[in-house]
């Protein structure tokens, strides 16, 4: 199998073209010149030779054009298969078998939230039914220097303010009813609130290894140090354990070149 490129196809028979036009030329030329050694055979023959050179040009544009193809071709292929066998480490039936997993999950979510409601409202009521247990009332407002108002530790509450009605409080603070469509909302967002928090970890790890790099050129290279911007030099001098106001005011420290800061 050849391993000639397009290019070098088409390189040869432009050679062959431009070598029989020179010699054609020449021969021409020689003619011109009375050179009675060449007869017009020779001029035939070398336009025949630049005729035919022509024609395997064209030959040589058809051969590099199926090469060219047959290169496509075989990187299309090639492409393909390995697009395939990337997809295929992550194959759609993954996908759809995450969000079932996740679908389901916040169907869990939501029937947790529903029956803790129920449990609240049940608890509420039993306790409402004791004759036992007296019924807390809850100021209608909080009067300036006195302390918060703390309902009871487990028990029933009564508000004509903050909406009314009768609440369930347990160790001091109202159990209120849960929202359920709160609660799928924060689940759904919690990948993202994740994600945030990692890239602020990772910010924050780059600029410390960053400041420390600038501390260790403080000391090793003056000069070098000198070029960065202040909003470099200053934390990496404090972490150097020198203060940015004494670093300022040493008279032998190296200036930034002008507009450097």
């Amino acid at each position: 199998m050849s391993t000639e490129t397009p290019e070098q196809i088409l390189a040869a028979a432009d050679t062959a073209v431009g070598e029989a036009d020179a010699q054609l030329a020449e021969l021409e030329q020689k003619v011109i010149d009375g050179d009675d050694q060449v007869g017009p055979d020779d001029i035939e023959e070398a336009r025949s030779r630049r005729y035919f050179a022509g024609l395997a040009r064209r030959r040589a544009e058809k051969k590099a054009a199926a090469l060219r193809e047959a290169q496509a071709r075989q990187a299309r292929t090639v492409a393909i298969l390995e697009a395939r066998k990337i997809l295929d480490e992550v194959p759609q039936a993954d996908v759809d078998q995450a969000q079932q997993a996740a679908a389901d999950a916040m169907r869990t979510l939501r029937t947790v939230v529903r029956a803790r409601n129920a449990a609240r409202d049940r608890a509420l009521a039993v306790l409402r039914a004791c004759p036992a247990i007296e019924t807390v009332s809850r100021p209608a407002g909080h009067i300036r220097g006195q302390a918060p108002w703390r309902g009871p530790d487990f028990g029933v509450v009564h508000s004509d303010g903050y909406g009314g009605g009768f609440g369930l409080w347990i160790d001091g603070r109202p159990v209120d009813v849960l929202d359920e469509h709160y609660l799928l909302d924060q689940a759904r967002k919690a990948p993202d609130r994740a994600d945030h928090v990692t890239a602020q970890t990772e910010a924050a790890e780059a600029k410390a290894r960053r400041i420390e790099q600038d501390a260790v050129l403080f000391r090793a290279d003056p000069h070098a140090f000198a070029e960065l911007p202040a909003v470099r030099r200053r934390p990496a001098v404090e972490k150097a354990g020198v203060t940015w106001e004494s670093y300022l005011s040493d008279p032998t420290r190296p200036r930034p070149r002008a507009n450097s800061i």
